[in-house]
């Protein structure tokens, strides 16, 4: 009964991380100084969130999810999107990854005031 129990559970932690986003291959660096950088929605953030995040069948008009197609809609979630974007719980699991740049990109954005 107790190896039936320890299988178990080693399958059950098998499963668990081998479903889960791997971002150590691209590593943040947490050196840039953001106050060197001028991001801003339009030039920069509006692309990324277009090809990444607003797409129809996540947040690109989808009624259960938020509304990722405009300024207003960003700027309102930009430090839930900020923190789930260095942690890379985002694009979720199965959506190609961001770069280390365009994270960087995003988190740059925010900390500078996450400007239009």
């Amino acid at each position: 009964m107790q190896k039936s129990l320890l299988l178990l559970s080693a399958l059950l932690i098998f499963v668990v991380f081998s479903c889960s986003k791997d971002g150590d291959d691209d590593p943040i660096d947490e050196n840039v100084d953001c106050s060197t950088l001028d991001v801003t929605y339009t030039d920069e953030i509006k692309g990324i969130i277009d090809a990444n995040c607003a797409l129809p069948a996540c947040h690109g008009g989808n009624a259960t999810l938020p509304d990722f197609t405009n300024y207003d809609n960003v700027f309102a979630r930009r430090s839930l999107i900020q923190s789930r974007v260095v942690s890379r719980s985002m694009p979720p699991a199965g959506s190609p990854d961001l770069s280390s740049e365009h994270i960087e990109i995003i988190n740059c954005w925010v900390q500078n005031g996450a400007p239009e």
